[in-house]
């Protein structure tokens, strides 16, 4: 009889283990779904600033507060939105950031006026806010460690096709005008996407907190950092924009202030307390405390790089807001399939597979400005193929080193602290981004001022070869001091 039993308990362990397989790889896609979605709506409102500007009768300051005030309220929201997964639940915030981010996208395509969208979309980008850190957190929870650099490799691609999907769909969208609706069907695609993940992520994504105890929670850091970040960024913004006015280095000194005293009230919270919005504990670990300015250059690096490119293309190569997008599709396949090698190479290459990913963004930039040059001479459709084999390289080096950044630097962190350290990382990559689009766009435009399309090109990617050889110099120091304390 005892074997008969033995028997029956060893077929149960096999189809248990592949239904807890199948759990993950279901919640897995729905998390996937976050990444995608937000950079997808960054994008495509790019694309459809003329028409919003057009259609709703805006100025150009009011476009300019439809695409920043999004990437602001994102910023500010991340830390918290962490945290609160820490707290509350992480499936169960996950899954009410998800509900948001599909009404505010309903209302943003209801919108009467160039103000009433600019309020939504500052209500869009805090629900991304909350979603977007529940997925690195919950690929640390959900997955051992030995899955989480294919997983992360996952998150990686899934971030290249949001991107570039929304260079091309948004064009293709306002070229199309479907029932009229111009530059509404940008919004409206969002919320088939949401209603899915909320409905499958429901079934499928724990809900409960993971702590036996729930923590208090911290409403002055709260406080703090969403007065820090927006006097942070706010001038990074539209400091550039506006010439770098007298008003804009106050407020960065405000910031400054205001950070300090939001680590000063951190630091008053015991070393094992859980209710700090952002554990000073979290900076004594070596991949976090490197993670967080290798991540500052990296990511203001990409988000330069986008720019120029961007602008480059259509008023340097002339080509239209489509086939700008199109352009952009052999990078991002590269960074999707690079995202994806990335789960083998680097836990076979260790460093040099970093390394080596960064070299490959410094070729691509290298090249970039020698082909715009080369084939200044031909027609459009000529100059757009010279650039594509630096565009390439570019995307392959982007993809290898963004999926094993963040996981070398969430790597030692307590489940308990993975939310506020998921959000801080995602948090320093939205101020680098406004950081690499004021340095590397003021570098283009003053350039542009006195030369031609292609020689402000190249000061642009002159900036950018500064930028990456930067972070070359952290991902080393990154990955031997992880090592070394490891």
């Amino acid at each position: 009889m005892s074997g008969v039993r033995g028997q029956t308990t060893a077929d149960r362990t096999e189809p248990e283990h592949a239904e807890a397989h199948r759990r993950r790889t279901v919640a897995l896609l729905v998390l996937l779904v976050a990444p995608f979605m937000a950079l997808l709506d960054m994008f495509i409102v790019n694309i459809a600033a003329p028409s919003v500007e057009t259609q709703l009768h805006a100025t150009f300051a009011q476009v300019q507060l439809v695409i920043s005030g999004y990437i602001v309220a994102f910023a500010v929201g991340l830390i918290t939105g962490g945290r609160l997964g820490d707290l509350w639940g992480r499936g169960r915030m996950f899954l009410y950031g998800m509900a948001g981010f599909g009404v505010t996208s309903a209302l943003c395509a209801l919108a009467g006026s160039a103000d009433q969208l600019i309020a939504v979309r500052l209500l869009q980008g805090l629900s991304a806010a909350l979603m977007l850190p529940q997925v690195l957190s919950l690929i640390q929870v959900l997955f051992p460690p030995a899955e989480h650099a294919r997983v992360l490799g996952l998150y990686g691609a899934t971030l290249s096709c949001g991107s570039v999907t929304g260079q091309v769909l948004g064009g293709v969208l306002i070229k199309a005008d479907v029932a009229g609706l111009g530059w509404r069907m940008i919004f409206l695609v969002n919320i088939p996407f949401c209603l899915a993940a909320v409905l499958v992520g429901a079934r499928f994504l724990p809900r409960r907190q993971d702590a036996a105890t729930r923590p208090g929670f911290d409403p002055v850091g709260v406080l703090l950092i969403s007065l820090a970040i927006p006097l942070l960024l706010v001038p990074l913004v539209f400091g550039a924009q506006t010439g770098w006015p007298l008003w804009v280095w106050p407020t960065f000194a405000a910031a400054l202030a205001v950070f300090a005293l939001f680590l000063r009230w951190e630091a008053r919270f015991p070393a094992d307390s859980g209710s700090a919005l952002l554990p000073l504990r979290l900076f004594r670990l070596p991949g976090f405390a490197n993670g967080m300015p290798t991540a500052l250059a990296f990511y203001s690096g990409n988000s330069g790089f986008y720019l120029v490119l961007a602008f480059y293309m259509q008023d340097g190569v002339r080509l239209s807001p489509v086939a700008a997008g199109l352009a952009f599709v052999p990078l991002g396949t590269a960074f999707a399939l690079a995202s994806l090698a990335a789960r083998s190479l680097v836990p076979r290459f260790g460093r040099k597979a970093l390394l080596g990913g960064t070299v490959c963004i410094l070729l691509g930039l290298v090249y970039l400005p020698l082909a715009a040059e080369t084939g200044a001479g031909g027609g459009t459709l000529g100059r757009a193929l010279w650039l594509e084999p630096g565009l390439v390289l570019c995307g392959m080096g982007q993809g290898l080193v963004l999926p094993s950044l963040l996981s070398l630097a969430l790597r030692g962190v307590d489940t308990a602290d993975v939310g506020a350290a998921s959000g801080g990382i995602l948090m320093a990559s939205q101020f680098a981004g406004a950081l690499g689009v004021a340095a590397v766009g003021a570098a283009y435009r003053s350039a542009l001022g006195e030369h031609s399309y292609t020689q402000a090109f190249r000061a642009g990617v002159l900036a950018l070869v500064v930028i990456a050889l930067l972070s070359l110099v952290l991902l080393a120091r990154l990955e031997s001091r992880t090592r070394d304390r490891e």
